[in-house]
Protein backbone atom coordinates (compact mmCIF):
# COMPACT_ATOMS: atom_id res chain seq x y z
CA UNK A 1 0.00 0.00 0.00
CA UNK A 2 2.75 2.45 1.11
CA UNK A 3 4.42 1.43 -2.59
CA UNK A 4 1.30 2.07 -4.31
CA UNK A 5 1.09 5.72 -2.48
CA UNK A 6 4.42 6.75 -3.14
CA UNK A 7 4.43 5.57 -6.78
CA UNK A 8 0.70 7.51 -7.17
CA UNK A 9 2.57 10.87 -5.84
CA UNK A 10 5.38 10.79 -7.71
CA UNK A 11 2.98 10.34 -10.90
CA UNK A 12 0.95 13.57 -9.43
CA UNK A 13 4.03 15.39 -9.16
CA UNK A 14 5.21 14.39 -12.87
CA UNK A 15 1.37 15.78 -13.58
CA UNK A 16 1.93 19.05 -11.93
CA UNK A 17 5.59 20.10 -13.41
CA UNK A 18 4.03 18.88 -16.66
CA UNK A 19 1.55 21.34 -16.73
CA UNK A 20 3.60 24.08 -15.46
CA UNK A 21 5.51 23.33 -18.32
CA UNK A 22 2.85 23.88 -20.71
CA UNK A 23 2.02 26.85 -19.05
CA UNK A 24 5.10 28.18 -19.64
CA UNK A 25 5.45 27.30 -22.98
CA UNK A 26 1.62 28.91 -23.85
CA UNK A 27 3.10 32.20 -22.75
CA UNK A 28 6.01 31.80 -24.88
CA UNK A 29 3.18 30.90 -28.01
CA UNK A 30 1.26 33.87 -27.08
CA UNK A 31 4.22 36.21 -28.92
CA UNK A 32 4.42 33.61 -31.81
CA UNK A 33 1.72 33.42 -34.37
CA UNK A 34 3.16 31.32 -37.01
CA UNK A 35 1.06 27.90 -36.67
CA UNK A 36 4.04 25.83 -36.94
CA UNK A 37 6.40 27.56 -34.24
CA UNK A 38 3.66 26.54 -32.00
CA UNK A 39 4.01 22.72 -33.21
CA UNK A 40 7.60 22.67 -33.16
CA UNK A 41 7.20 23.87 -29.21
CA UNK A 42 4.75 21.20 -28.51
CA UNK A 43 6.80 18.37 -29.70
CA UNK A 44 9.98 19.78 -27.89
CA UNK A 45 7.98 19.67 -24.55
CA UNK A 46 6.10 16.23 -25.41
CA UNK A 47 9.00 14.83 -26.51
CA UNK A 48 11.04 16.12 -22.93
CA UNK A 49 9.19 13.20 -20.55
CA UNK A 50 11.20 10.48 -20.17
CA UNK A 51 8.73 7.10 -19.28
CA UNK A 52 11.58 4.98 -19.03
CA UNK A 53 13.63 6.91 -16.61
CA UNK A 54 10.52 8.40 -14.94
CA UNK A 55 12.23 11.93 -15.15
CA UNK A 56 11.35 15.44 -17.22
CA UNK A 57 14.36 16.00 -19.32
CA UNK A 58 14.75 19.57 -19.52
CA UNK A 59 17.62 19.70 -22.27
CA UNK A 60 14.79 21.66 -24.65
CA UNK A 61 15.42 24.23 -22.38
CA UNK A 62 19.01 25.09 -23.32
CA UNK A 63 17.96 23.73 -27.02
CA UNK A 64 19.35 26.48 -29.99
CA UNK A 65 17.10 28.48 -31.15
CA UNK A 66 16.86 27.19 -34.24
CA UNK A 67 15.77 23.86 -32.86
CA UNK A 68 13.25 25.97 -31.47
CA UNK A 69 11.69 28.24 -34.38
CA UNK A 70 13.19 25.98 -36.88
CA UNK A 71 11.17 27.77 -39.68
CA UNK A 72 12.65 31.32 -38.47
CA UNK A 73 9.17 33.19 -38.52
CA UNK A 74 10.99 35.07 -34.93
CA UNK A 75 9.43 37.27 -32.91
CA UNK A 76 11.23 40.65 -33.37
CA UNK A 77 14.16 41.04 -30.77
CA UNK A 78 15.43 43.68 -29.97
CA UNK A 79 18.21 42.66 -27.00
CA UNK A 80 21.78 42.87 -29.44
CA UNK A 81 21.43 45.80 -30.98
CA UNK A 82 20.06 48.03 -27.75
CA UNK A 83 23.49 46.53 -25.77
CA UNK A 84 25.30 46.70 -29.05
CA UNK A 85 24.37 49.37 -31.44
CA UNK A 86 27.09 47.66 -34.02
CA UNK A 87 25.64 46.57 -37.53
CA UNK A 88 26.39 44.02 -39.89
CA UNK A 89 27.55 45.43 -43.67
CA UNK A 90 26.71 43.15 -46.47
CA UNK A 91 27.88 43.37 -49.86
CA UNK A 92 28.88 41.75 -53.63
CA UNK A 93 32.27 42.11 -54.99
CA UNK A 94 31.58 39.69 -58.14
CA UNK A 95 27.66 41.13 -57.93
CA UNK A 96 27.09 39.32 -61.58
CA UNK A 97 27.53 35.97 -59.81
CA UNK A 98 24.01 33.31 -60.69
CA UNK A 99 23.24 30.44 -59.45
CA UNK A 100 21.25 27.89 -61.40
CA UNK A 101 18.02 28.76 -61.57
CA UNK A 102 19.35 32.15 -63.10
CA UNK A 103 19.07 34.22 -59.45
CA UNK A 104 21.39 36.55 -58.54
CA UNK A 105 23.90 36.71 -55.74
CA UNK A 106 22.18 39.81 -54.78
CA UNK A 107 19.26 38.02 -53.94
CA UNK A 108 20.81 35.55 -52.06
CA UNK A 109 22.67 38.62 -49.89
CA UNK A 110 18.98 40.22 -49.71
CA UNK A 111 17.69 36.69 -47.93
CA UNK A 112 20.42 37.03 -45.68
CA UNK A 113 19.86 40.76 -45.39
CA UNK A 114 15.95 39.65 -44.01
CA UNK A 115 17.06 36.92 -42.31
CA UNK A 116 19.00 39.41 -39.85
CA UNK A 117 16.29 41.45 -39.60
CA UNK A 118 13.78 38.84 -38.10
CA UNK A 119 16.19 38.08 -35.55
CA UNK A 120 16.77 41.64 -34.34
CA UNK A 121 19.91 42.55 -36.12
CA UNK A 122 20.11 46.01 -38.12
CA UNK A 123 21.66 45.10 -41.69
CA UNK A 124 22.56 47.33 -44.05
CA UNK A 125 22.92 45.86 -47.62
CA UNK A 126 25.17 47.64 -50.78
CA UNK A 127 22.72 49.55 -53.37
CA UNK A 128 26.01 49.85 -55.16
CA UNK A 129 27.00 47.51 -58.16
CA UNK A 130 30.86 46.90 -58.50
CA UNK A 131 30.06 45.52 -61.84
CA UNK A 132 28.92 48.98 -62.86
CA UNK A 133 32.05 50.75 -61.81
CA UNK A 134 34.67 48.62 -62.64
CA UNK A 135 37.34 49.88 -65.44
CA UNK A 136 40.85 48.74 -66.35
CA UNK A 137 42.30 50.62 -63.37
CA UNK A 138 40.19 49.53 -60.25
CA UNK A 139 39.95 45.86 -59.71
CA UNK A 140 36.69 44.24 -58.41
CA UNK A 141 38.15 43.98 -54.87
CA UNK A 142 39.19 48.12 -55.04
CA UNK A 143 35.66 48.74 -56.08
CA UNK A 144 34.35 46.84 -52.93
CA UNK A 145 37.16 48.59 -51.04
CA UNK A 146 35.91 51.83 -51.17
CA UNK A 147 32.51 51.16 -50.03
CA UNK A 148 34.13 49.52 -46.88
CA UNK A 149 35.76 52.67 -46.64
CA UNK A 150 32.40 54.28 -46.41
CA UNK A 151 29.99 52.89 -44.75
CA UNK A 152 32.86 52.85 -41.80
CA UNK A 153 32.89 56.39 -41.63
CA UNK A 154 29.27 56.98 -40.22
CA UNK A 155 28.32 53.39 -39.18
CA UNK A 156 29.42 51.39 -36.43
CA UNK A 157 29.89 48.04 -38.34
CA UNK A 158 30.07 44.63 -36.65
CA UNK A 159 30.77 42.56 -39.60
CA UNK A 160 31.72 42.89 -43.28
CA UNK A 161 30.22 40.40 -45.00
CA UNK A 162 31.49 39.34 -48.65
CA UNK A 163 28.93 37.50 -50.11
CA UNK A 164 29.91 35.21 -53.11
CA UNK A 165 28.82 32.47 -54.84
CA UNK A 166 31.13 29.47 -55.63
CA UNK A 167 31.97 27.98 -58.87
CA UNK A 168 32.26 24.54 -57.30
CA UNK A 169 30.05 21.50 -58.03
CA UNK A 170 28.16 19.34 -55.39
CA UNK A 171 27.62 21.71 -53.03
CA UNK A 172 24.57 20.83 -51.31
CA UNK A 173 23.37 18.79 -48.38
CA UNK A 174 20.66 17.75 -46.77
CA UNK A 175 19.49 18.25 -42.97
CA UNK A 176 16.68 17.57 -41.67
CA UNK A 177 14.71 16.83 -44.56
CA UNK A 178 16.16 20.44 -45.86
CA UNK A 179 18.42 20.96 -48.65
CA UNK A 180 21.09 23.77 -47.95
CA UNK A 181 23.69 25.48 -50.42
CA UNK A 182 27.13 24.33 -48.70
CA UNK A 183 28.84 27.51 -47.51
CA UNK A 184 33.05 28.24 -47.29
CA UNK A 185 34.30 31.10 -45.51
CA UNK A 186 37.68 32.33 -47.81
CA UNK A 187 40.64 33.79 -46.13
CA UNK A 188 43.63 35.80 -47.44
CA UNK A 189 46.72 34.71 -46.70
CA UNK A 190 48.87 37.80 -48.07
CA UNK A 191 47.29 39.87 -45.54
CA UNK A 192 50.13 40.51 -42.63
CA UNK A 193 47.61 40.38 -39.94
CA UNK A 194 45.68 37.34 -41.46
CA UNK A 195 45.74 35.31 -37.94
CA UNK A 196 43.44 38.08 -36.64
CA UNK A 197 40.64 37.19 -39.18
CA UNK A 198 41.09 33.37 -39.29
CA UNK A 199 40.33 33.40 -35.11
CA UNK A 200 36.85 34.35 -35.87
CA UNK A 201 36.32 32.76 -38.89
CA UNK A 202 37.34 29.75 -36.85
CA UNK A 203 34.57 30.44 -34.42
CA UNK A 204 31.76 30.76 -36.90
CA UNK A 205 33.06 27.42 -38.48
CA UNK A 206 33.01 25.64 -35.46
CA UNK A 207 29.45 26.57 -34.47
CA UNK A 208 28.40 25.49 -38.23
CA UNK A 209 30.41 22.17 -37.38
CA UNK A 210 28.82 21.72 -34.47
CA UNK A 211 24.98 22.43 -34.50
CA UNK A 212 24.81 21.71 -38.95
CA UNK A 213 27.73 19.05 -39.45
CA UNK A 214 28.24 18.94 -43.16
CA UNK A 215 27.32 22.46 -44.14
CA UNK A 216 30.19 24.27 -43.85
CA UNK A 217 33.33 23.12 -46.61
CA UNK A 218 35.41 24.80 -44.02
CA UNK A 219 37.95 27.51 -44.39
CA UNK A 220 39.45 28.20 -47.74
CA UNK A 221 42.98 29.55 -47.24
CA UNK A 222 44.24 31.41 -50.54
CA UNK A 223 47.46 33.42 -51.87
CA UNK A 224 49.97 33.26 -54.64
CA UNK A 225 49.67 34.03 -58.31
CA UNK A 226 46.19 34.98 -60.05
CA UNK A 227 44.23 35.32 -56.69
CA UNK A 228 43.24 38.65 -54.65
CA UNK A 229 45.18 37.27 -51.41
CA UNK A 230 43.68 40.08 -49.50
CA UNK A 231 39.98 40.44 -49.95
CA UNK A 232 40.14 43.74 -47.98
CA UNK A 233 40.27 41.76 -44.99
CA UNK A 234 43.37 43.86 -43.99
CA UNK A 235 40.89 46.57 -43.64
CA UNK A 236 39.39 45.22 -40.59
CA UNK A 237 39.63 41.53 -38.90
CA UNK A 238 36.01 41.36 -38.76
CA UNK A 239 35.75 41.84 -42.82
CA UNK A 240 34.65 37.82 -43.67
CA UNK A 241 34.30 36.54 -47.41
CA UNK A 242 31.43 33.88 -47.43
CA UNK A 243 30.77 31.61 -50.49
CA UNK A 244 27.35 30.35 -50.11
CA UNK A 245 26.55 27.21 -52.69
CA UNK A 246 27.94 26.90 -55.80
CA UNK A 247 26.35 26.82 -59.82
CA UNK A 248 24.14 23.61 -59.46
CA UNK A 249 22.50 25.51 -56.35
CA UNK A 250 18.99 27.05 -56.33
CA UNK A 251 17.69 30.01 -54.33
CA UNK A 252 15.99 27.89 -52.22
CA UNK A 253 18.79 26.13 -50.84
CA UNK A 254 20.23 29.39 -50.80
CA UNK A 255 17.68 30.79 -48.22
CA UNK A 256 17.81 28.32 -46.26
CA UNK A 257 21.59 28.50 -45.56
CA UNK A 258 21.49 32.62 -44.92
CA UNK A 259 18.59 31.69 -42.12
CA UNK A 260 21.54 29.34 -40.48
CA UNK A 261 24.03 32.10 -40.93
CA UNK A 262 21.88 34.64 -39.59
CA UNK A 263 21.54 32.41 -36.44
CA UNK A 264 25.63 32.06 -36.57
CA UNK A 265 25.69 35.62 -36.59
CA UNK A 266 23.43 36.16 -34.00
CA UNK A 267 25.20 33.86 -31.81
CA UNK A 268 28.27 35.52 -32.61
CA UNK A 269 27.24 38.57 -31.97
CA UNK A 270 25.59 37.28 -28.53
CA UNK A 271 29.01 35.93 -27.82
Amino acid sequence: MKKFKTRRNKNQIKIIIVIILFLVIFIIISFYKNTNSYKNLTNILLNSFDENTDKIKLSFLTSNLDNLFNDYSFYQRDEIYQKNKSTIYLYNTHDTEKYKDNKSIIEATTFLKNNLTKLGIQAIQEERRTSELVTTDLSYYDISRTFIKDVIINNNIAYFIDIHRDSANNTTIKIKDKNYAKVMFVLGLENKNYLKNKSLLLKMNDYLNKNYPGLSRGIYEKKGSNVDGVYNQDLSSNVILIEIGGIDNNLEEVNNSTEILSLMLYYMLGD
